[in-house]
């Protein structure tokens, strides 16, 4: 990496000065031979360090002969033992170096490697909120170039629902406090949007937050479509018992707290034993979703995760029934919506080879205001009562149960 290359010869720029400081002294303390054969030290260093061991031994050897040729040249006197001295010093000097630099070398490339080949996006932003560095993974997630995200801010790249959040985060990273786990939605190139866990450390020293991103998209994916069996019924689509049980929960106690009130609704598709017996089990399914299709067209706010307050709740409880939470409704407005269900039901006919067959449902409606909220089991209780009273009638129809106790 650029960066730890730059820190080498950084290292290689202080120590020059620092054999020059070394060569002065001994040329005030000691002899100008000495002073003159330590100053040969300097080239064998540098050689040392850019060539490695092997060079750096040849150019301490070099600077033997040449250290040696000047000291005789100036005729300054230097003991035998003096130049085996300078022989070792040089050729250890250039060989240490010269393996210490290699091994740097060999780190940095290895370091490199990893950074363009990682799978995980890899990356080193500043404090002032923009890129410095990222490996090659950013553009296969995102398709950007290196030099399209390198000194623009980061938060360019992210979803505008997700900018507020991640301004928060780097705050915190700002502070010195490193990052887990950390999921925003990048905006790719394509225009597709792309889910990244982010593993973040900041180092406040250097102003720099070096992060670990990978891409999760597929896993949130998966996440919610696991999130939306488990919430909806496979056959039709509508909530299934447990969500529906859990939305009447939390209307009731709405209601016992704020007031307001609103409907129960429990939806029986009838004569369905017959149908299944008559035409298979295949053609009592497509009745249940063609019952769950008109459910859904005909209540507003239907068939969503997150629904908005005051909206309608459709769900298939189970077999052959269906119910529906009205939120703020009245008498007069749950009785109308139920109405407008069995006549669109009464409207469907279903194709099974050249005949048409008729469906219709029973409704039964129980309602609840702050002035009487039962327990959801026996809300429950009271509508299915009402809808047995409309199915006894012949079916195709609506009952009003009495207010809950």
């Amino acid at each position: 990496m650029r960066w730890m290359t730059e820190r080498r010869w950084v290292g290689i720029a202080i120590a020059a000065p620092l054999f020059a400081a070394i060569f002065v002294a001994r040329a005030t303390m000691g002899t100008l031979g000495d002073a003159i054969s330590f100053l040969y030290v300097v080239p064998v260093v540098l050689v040392a360090t850019s060539r490695g061991a092997r060079a750096g031994m040849l150019a301490g050897a070099v600077a033997f002969i040449l250290s040696s040729v000047g000291t005789l040249t100036m005729d300054l006197p230097v003991t035998p033992l003096g130049y085996v001295n300078r022989a070792v010093v040089y050729l250890f000097v250039g060989g240490l170096t010269g393996r210490f630099a290699t091994t740097l070398r060999a780190l940095e490339a290895e370091s490199a490697r990893h950074f363009d080949l990682s799978l995980d996006m890899i990356s080193i932003a500043g404090f002032d909120g923009c890129f410095k560095s990222v490996n090659p993974a950013f553009e296969r997630t995102l398709g950007y170039r290196p030099e399209e995200l390198v000194d623009h801010p980061f938060l360019e790249f992210v979803h505008p629902d997700d900018r507020e959040k991640t301004e928060r985060e780097a705050a915190s990273l700002a502070g010195g406090v490193k990052t887990v786990q950390f999921q925003n939605r990048y905006l790719a190139k394509d225009g597709q949007v792309r889910w990244l866990e982010w593993t973040s450390i900041p180092l406040s020293q250097e102003g720099l937050i070096y992060g670990v991103a990978r891409d999760v998209t597929e896993r949130k994916e998966l996440e919610a479509e696991l999130e939306r069996f488990s919430q909806h019924d496979s056959l039709t689509g509508l909530f299934n018992r447990r969500r529906f049980e859990e939305e009447l929960q939390r209307q009731l106690a709405y209601t016992r707290r704020y007031g307001s009130g609103g409907a129960l609704l429990v939806i029986d598709l009838d004569r369905f034993k017959q149908i299944n017996d008559r035409y298979g089990h295949a053609t009592g399914d497509e009745a249940l979703r063609a019952v769950g299709e008109v459910l859904r067209d005909n209540l507003r706010g239907t068939d969503t995760l997150a629904r908005e307050d005051g909206a309608a709740v459709v769900a298939r409880f189970g077999g052959d029934e269906f119910v529906a939470l009205l939120p703020e409704a009245d008498e007069e407005g749950a009785c109308a919506a139920a109405a407008r269900l069995v006549a669109a039901v009464e409207a469907l006919r279903l194709p099974v080879g050249d005949s048409l067959v008729p469906l219709r449902i029973s409704v039964g409606v129980a309602l609840f205001d702050e002035h009487g909220v039962p327990a959801a089991q026996d809300l429950f209780a009271v509508a299915d009562r009402a809808m047995y009273v409309a199915k006894a009638g012949g079916g195709g129809g609506i009952s009003l149960a009495a207010s809950p106790a």
